[in-house]
């Protein structure tokens, strides 16, 4: 596996999913009732924005430490910056992965589990993170841990998948793993990201998605080019399966915010809706 995080750490993709993650995870602390969430491919818990790798690429520059210079204020995204610790006119120094985020919204009564292949980003997870609430870590495949973990005891939570799609067959593995663990808990919110690099891999995503007739499936996409502009990534997207209450405006707008505060004018677009209704007929 030679995908390192570190280039994207911070980037307009990793702002797009960790809005709606942190969203998700306030939504479930709306009930007093214990909750777990599982992350498939977890990462380590921060990543240096001052390290070599980071001032290569320039993603983060070009994603959350601008948003940081035009957006603060955009009221949407108040629970975003209040969860990577992001405050007016100071950049950040490092950038808050899905693990340290997932233990920042845990109560003492819940728990998670990140599961990551490299051995190196596991312990970095296990070494940077406290949470009230209980972790564990475990290095192994991601899929194989959604179908030995779930369903939880909870019985309501939510798990991310959020692979690096190194592998061509990355989103048909994603599919056959999302079905399996949905068919186990269809209760659970899923949060699944894709990236999008053209209009018809976009499309293609949808419809193989939709396909699984799953009910209560909603697609998020924010880009910052178009679609077929060949920069590589073109946009971020997001499955959403049994969305929390107000996922739909919540995202509309906090989507919204970040394409104002990052794309060029007249560049990209937001596009927030349901790709399957409440129930599906069989």
């Amino acid at each position: 596996m030679n995908y390192k995080h570190i280039y994207h750490a911070g980037n307009f993709a990793d702002v797009a999913k960790h809005a709606a993650l942190v969203y998700c995870l306030g939504a479930l602390q709306r009930k007093d009732a214990a909750f777990f969430v599982l992350d498939s491919h977890a990462g380590r818990g921060y990543y240096d924005l001052q390290a070599p790798e980071a001032h290569k690429s320039g993603e983060a520059e070009r994603g959350v430490q601008r948003l940081i210079e035009t957006s603060i204020d955009a009221a949407p995204l108040a629970g975003y910056w209040a969860a990577v610790g992001a405050r007016r006119g100071k950049r950040l120094a490092r950038y808050p992965g899905s693990p340290a985020l997932i233990a920042g919204g845990l109560r003492a009564q819940d728990r998670a589990l990140f599961v990551e292949l490299m051995p190196a980003e596991a312990r970095a997870a296990e070494r940077e993170i406290e949470s009230l609430g209980r972790l564990r870590t475990e290095i192994g495949d991601g899929y194989a841990a959604l179908k030995a973990f779930l369903p939880p005891d909870e019985r309501r939570g939510l798990v991310l998948i959020d692979p690096p799609y190194e592998s061509l067959d990355e989103l048909k593995l994603m599919l056959q793993a999302f079905a399996e663990a949905y068919r186990r808990w269809p209760s659970g919110i899923f949060l699944m990201w894709y990236p999008i690099r053209s209009a018809s891999q976009r499309n293609l995503v949808h419809a193989r998605f939709e396909s699984l007739g799953v009910p209560k499936m909603l697609f998020a996409d924010l880009a910052v080019h178009p679609d077929d502009a060949g920069v590589g990534l073109a946009g971020s997207g997001l499955i959403i399966v049994n969305p929390p209450y107000g996922a739909d405006e919540y995202l509309a707008g906090a989507y919204a915010a970040i394409h104002q505060g990052i794309a060029a004018p007249g560049a990209g677009y937001v596009e927030v809706a349901r790709l399957t209704a409440e129930r599906v007929a069989h």
